[in-house]
């Protein structure tokens, strides 16, 4: 019998996402669609074949592709913004964007999905996280019929890239991911912890883009909805309301929403036009104002 939903794992070859390889990947895909398919690959961005299968794969997890065929790698609007704006990732707010797409994959990368969206204890051992996402795994596919190992290869993969921290590793070391800024998840002794952003990382713009995603077709959502559950700022962020509605108040200020909070409506309702791509874009053309 077939699955009723697509799932995938370990589509990374077992390789952790690296620094620097997103923005070769960006840079190389950008001049040359057909990058991908071609035998000189492992050449021109000075890995091994099996880490460029597994950089196409960050890529396309990360909502860097718009399409990924036989016919070649065409960047998205996310990744055409990053390579216009900020090609070497030097903006925290790039994170957060590829951050925002892979926690919501299902599909591609459907380990990061379960354990932002359907893993609500915030202290766990490895062991643990492994046995919550089986469960989880096994409900979302409506099957237990998958592999265990290649769900535990994800985890590995999955929390070293959020909380690997460069300060306990060789000061050379390259296998140190840039998802590890954003503070979401931090090992202390042999447990994950699932933690507060790094505010200094994180700002309304931040909000503002998974509002765009929120209230796509809406011209209203209530806080709640925007603050609990599947796709979440609470799931995805891991803001907890005092700093939801900070967010939520600055971008008031700013004419985006009006946040209406009169006899417990706890609503917002759309001022202006926005999408996800053009958040980005003022995002960036503010910061060179």
């Amino acid at each position: 019998m077939e699955n009723k939903v697509k799932y995938r794992l370990q589509g990374h070859e077992k390789f952790p996402l690296r620094e620097g390889w997103l923005n070769k990947g960006l840079i190389e895909v950008d001049s040359n669609e057909l990058i991908f398919l071609s035998k000189d690959a492992p050449d021109e961005f000075g890995i091994g074949s099996n880490m460029v299968k597994s950089l196409r794969y960050w890529m396309r997890a990360l909502g860097l592709f718009e399409s990924d065929t036989a016919k070649g790698s065409v960047l998205s609007s996310i990744g055409k913004s990053i390579i216009k704006y900020d090609p070497y990732l030097e903006d925290t707010f790039s994170l957060w964007v590829m951050h925002s797409y892979i926690a919501k994959n299902k599909e591609e990368a459907t380990a990061w999905y379960l354990y932002f969206n359907h893993c609500d204890a915030d202290v766990l051992t490895k062991d643990q996280v492994e046995h919550i996402l089986s469960r989880e795994l096994t409900k979302y596919i409506g099957s237990p019929d998958f592999s265990d190992k290649s769900l535990k290869n994800d985890i590995d993969v999955l929390l070293n890239m959020y909380s690997k921290d460069k300060g306990m590793t060789d000061p050379e070391e390259k296998n140190v991911s840039p998802f590890v800024q954003l503070g979401l998840v931090k090992k202390i002794d042999n447990q994950y912890v699932k933690s507060n952003p790094d505010m200094r990382n994180m700002n309304e713009w931040v909000v503002l883009y998974e509002l765009a995603q929120l209230m796509e077709g809406k011209e209203a959502i209530s806080i709640e909805q925007v603050s609990l559950g599947d796709g979440s700022l609470s799931s995805i962020y891991h803001l907890g309301n005092v700093v939801i509605n900070n967010f939520l108040d600055r971008l008031d200020a700013l004419g985006y929403i009006r946040v209406d909070r009169t006899a417990g409506l706890d609503m917002i309702y759309r001022l202006n036009e926005f999408s996800k791509e053009s958040v980005i874009e003022e995002y960036f053309e503010r910061l060179d104002r």
